[in-house]
C-alpha cells in the first residue's frame, strides 16, 4: 500500500498574504482512499514532513471529480519568508490559492 500526504484545503492570514494552515491527511494511493484525515494542521507541520522526506501532494475537485494536483515543496530564505508552495509540472500550474478555503 503506497501512502502519501495530501492537502485538500488551505487557510490564509486575515490579510490574505500568508498561508497559515492546511487541511491534509494520508491517502492510500492504491485504493484512492483516506487512511487518516483530512485534518487541520499548521504550515510548519507540512514543512517538517517535507524536511523528513515525506511526499506531500495536492488534490483538487474538477467538475465534481477529485483529481491529483502538483506536489508541494518548501520555499523561503529566512524564517520570515519560509513556507510551502506547489511545484507545478509542465501541464499543471495550479497553486495553493486554487484550493478550497476553510
Amino acid at each position: 500500500m503506497a501512502k502519501i500526504r495530501v492537502v485538500n484545503g488551505v487557510r490564509f492570514s486575515d490579510d490574505g498574504s500568508r498561508l497559515t494552515h492546511v487541511r491534509w491527511g494520508i491517502v492510500d494511493t492504491d485504493r484512492n482512499e483516506w487512511v487518516t484525515g483530512p485534518a487541520e494542521a499548521e504550515v510548519i507541520d507540512v514543512m517538517d514532513a517535507l524536511a523528513s522526506g515525506d511526499e506531500v501532494w495536492t488534490i483538487y475537485t474538477v467538475h465534481g471529480q477529485t483529481v491529483p494536483g502538483p506536489r508541494l515543496r518548501t520555499v523561503g530564505e529566512s524564517e520570515e519568508t519560509e513556507g510551502i508552495e506547489t511545484h507545478p509540472g509542465p501541464n499543471d500550474h495550479r497553486t495553493l490559492r486554487d484550493l478550497p478555503r476553510f
